[in-house]
C-alpha cells in the first residue's frame, strides 16, 4: 500500500510540474497585442513617419520602447495592458504619416513644376549668355530635386531644392535681363553720342563753310591778291596763285577779274600742300 500511494503521488507531482512548465511558457510567449503594434510602428517608419510627424513619432516610441521593456522583462501582462490603448495610436500615426507625405509629395511636384517654369524663362532671357553661373546652380538644383522624388522620405527636401531651383533660376533671369538692359542702354547712349558728334561736325562744316566759303563772288574792285588776304579765304596775299590755278578756266589774266564772277576756293589743301603747290605755281609763272 505505501509502494502504491508514493507511485500515485510521483505521479501527481510530476503532472502537475508538466502544467506549472505550460503555464510559464505560456506566459512568456509575446502578446499578439505588442507584436501588433510593433508592427504597426514599423509601418509607420516604412511610410517615413520621422520625417512627415516627427514629434509623434518620437513621443508614441517612447511609449513602444516602455512596452517593449515590460517584455524584456518578462511582465507580458503588463506589456499587453499597455499595447492595447496603444495600438490605435500607432495606427493613427501611420495613417497620419501616409497623409503627410502625400501632401509633401503634391507639394513637391507642384514645387518641381513651377522650377523648371522659372529655370526655362532664365533660359529664355539668354541667362546662359548674360549669367551662367546663376543659371547653373538653378538647374543644377532643379537635377537634385528631381532626384530627391525618387525617395517617399525626401519629399520635404525635393519641395526645398525645388523652391531653390525657383529662386536661383529668377535671380539669374532678372540678372540676364539687368545686364542686357545695361547693354542696350550702353548702346543707345553710344549711338546717341555718335549722332552728337556728327551733328557737331556737320554744323561745324557748315560754319566752316559759312566762315570760309568754297567760293567767292567778285566784287567791284576786287582782285585775286585782295581776295586771298581776306579773312575768309586765306588770310594771306600771297596765296593768291592757288586761287588763279583753281580757275584758270575762268581767268586768262590773273590780273583781270570781273565783278559776278564766282570764283572756286580750293578748301582741301593742308598748309603744308598749300605752301609746296604755291612754290611750284610760283616757279611756274
Amino acid at each position: 500500500m505505501k509502494c502504491g500511494k508514493s507511485r500515485v503521488f510521483v505521479q501527481s507531482v510530476v503532472v502537475m510540474a508538466v502544467m506549472l512548465l505550460l503555464v510559464t511558457g505560456c506566459s512568456k510567449k509575446t502578446p499578439q497585442q505588442v507584436i501588433d503594434v510593433n508592427a504597426a510602428m514599423a509601418r509607420a517608419k516604412d511610410n517615413c513617419a520621422t520625417v512627415y510627424a516627427p514629434n509623434e513619432t518620437t513621443s508614441l516610441q517612447g511609449e513602444v520602447d516602455q512596452m517593449n521593456g515590460l517584455v524584456d522583462e518578462k511582465k507580458m501582462k503588463k506589456a499587453r495592458k499597455e499595447a492595447d490603448p496603444l495600438l490605435p495610436k500607432v495606427e493613427d500615426l501611420d495613417k497620419t504619416a501616409q497623409d503627410a507625405r502625400a501632401k509633401a509629395k503634391a507639394d513637391a511636384e507642384a514645387a518641381l513644376k513651377a522650377a523648371a517654369g522659372a529655370v526655362a524663362q532664365a533660359q529664355e532671357a539668354e541667362a546662359a549668355k548674360y549669367n551662367a553661373a546663376g543659371l547653373k546652380q538653378s538647374e543644377g538644383k532643379l537635377a537634385e530635386a528631381k532626384a530627391s522624388m525618387s525617395d517617399p522620405c525626401k519629399y520635404l527636401e525635393a519641395k526645398k531644392l525645388a523652391d531653390d531651383a525657383t529662386r536661383q533660376a529668377n535671380n539669374a533671369r532678372e540678372a540676364a535681363l539687368a545686364e542686357k538692359r545695361r547693354i542696350e542702354e550702353e548702346r543707345r547712349r553710344a549711338e546717341e553720342e555718335r549722332r552728337r558728334l556728327e551733328e557737331e561736325a556737320r554744323r561745324a562744316e557748315e560754319d566752316r563753310k559759312k566762315m570760309f566759303p568754297p567760293t567767292y563772288v567778285v566784287k567791284k574792285g576786287d582782285y585775286l591778291w585782295r581776295i586771298s588776304g581776306m579773312e575768309r579765304i586765306y588770310k594771306n596775299p600771297i596765296f593768291w596763285p592757288i586761287i588763279h590755278d583753281a580757275n584758270s578756266g575762268k581767268i586768262t589774266d590773273p590780273d583781270l577779274i570781273y565783278p559776278g564772277q564766282e570764283l572756286t576756293i580750293p578748301r582741301d589743301l593742308s598748309e603744308q600742300q598749300m605752301s609746296n603747290k604755291l612754290y611750284r605755281l610760283w616757279t611756274s609763272y
